[in-house]
């Protein structure tokens, strides 16, 4: 076998946000009587009683009619408004504005839709296996029916093995060894979702990836979308088990790592093409290079760089 030039001890396993109250004080003006007669509407009485002439009071006249009518249509306004935005935020929770969380699903089938987007299998085979960016890769929506729960099983354990290049990568994509990364219950679960037909499992999609925060927020997205944390540990500080010469998958950091790996380009290779170390039950890097678009891998590697490698 061709000898990577990558030899891949850190590549060695990944699947894959009024006037000026706004009134117009109509019929209110100077002229407004400020006799309190006058007033508040009580016709003259000349009577006696009163004498020559009625006292004349300080007044100050009164809001107008009309802006205590525009109060109360403002505050049932703002009572209907409301109670459209408690409708609106109900119907959205119950389901009908996203995923029914509460929908019943059935476990073991809702498991292994939840892994087959954790593990990024939807990512190479489509969200429910209908297919995804490289047309080389099976649709398991076609074919996932007709295959029995062995040879699934078998198929996802062992991998179907890529053929190295020159440079010890691939030109395309390849079912990669998953035995080391993926418990036997794990396995099962992700048969049953395929032979149940694949499924659309409510909440079990990538997360969406932010656009306007930067590449190293969009990466760290990605990073987990890519099912990457699988192989290369959370925060790329490595230790999943891998019987390669290094036994365990070094982290994406670190002294030893900036050495092979010194600049963008060369880590973006190396996804790219994968990079095969050895045969089942080694798990090899896969070839990422017609899955993930330029602009994500850019944004991708721009978050490895930012991890720590081994503490000190």
């Amino acid at each position: 076998m061709v000898e990577s030039r990558y030899p891949n001890r850190w590549f060695g396993a990944n699947p894959q946000s009024v006037a000026n109250q706004g009134h117009k004080l109509t019929g209110w003006d100077n002229a407004t009587p400020k006799d309190w007669r006058s007033a508040l509407g009580v016709a003259p009485d000349n009577s006696p009683a009163d004498g020559p002439s009625a006292p004349t009071y300080s007044w100050s006249a009164p809001d107008p009619p009309h802006k205590g009518r525009k109060a109360i249509a403002a505050i049932i306004a703002i009572v209907i408004i409301g109670a459209i935005g408690w409708g609106i935020g109900n119907s959205t929770s119950s389901g009908s504005g996203g995923p029914n969380l509460s929908a019943k699903v059935d476990p073991t089938t809702a498991q292994g839709g939840h892994d087959f987007v954790g593990f990024a299998c939807a990512a190479c085979h489509g969200m429910q296996g209908k297919g995804g960016p490289d047309p080389s890769v099976p649709v398991l929506a076609s074919i996932g029916t007709s295959l029995s729960a062995a040879q699934l099983s078998s198929i996802i354990n062992d991998g179907m093995g890529g053929t190295p290049n020159a440079a010890g990568g691939t030109n395309a994509p390849y079912m990669p060894t998953w035995r080391n990364i993926i418990s036997a219950q794990q396995v099962s679960d992700l048969v049953a979702y395929i032979q149940a037909g694949l499924p659309a499992i409510p909440g079990a999609t990538p997360a969406p990836v932010p656009t306007g925060q930067g590449d190293v927020v969009a990466g760290s997205v990605l990073f987990y979308n890519y099912g990457c944390q699988n192989c290369h540990g959370a925060n790329g500080l490595g230790g999943v088990v891998n019987p390669s010469p290094d036994g365990t998958i070094p982290p994406l950091g670190g002294t030893e790592f900036t050495t092979q790996f010194p600049t963008a380009k060369s880590v973006i290779d190396v996804i790219t093409s994968g990079s095969i170390i050895g045969k089942n039950p080694i798990t090899s890097m896969p070839h990422w290079g017609s899955i993930i678009p330029p602009a994500q891998m850019q944004q991708l590697v721009a978050y490895i760089r930012t991890l720590p490698g081994p503490s000190k």
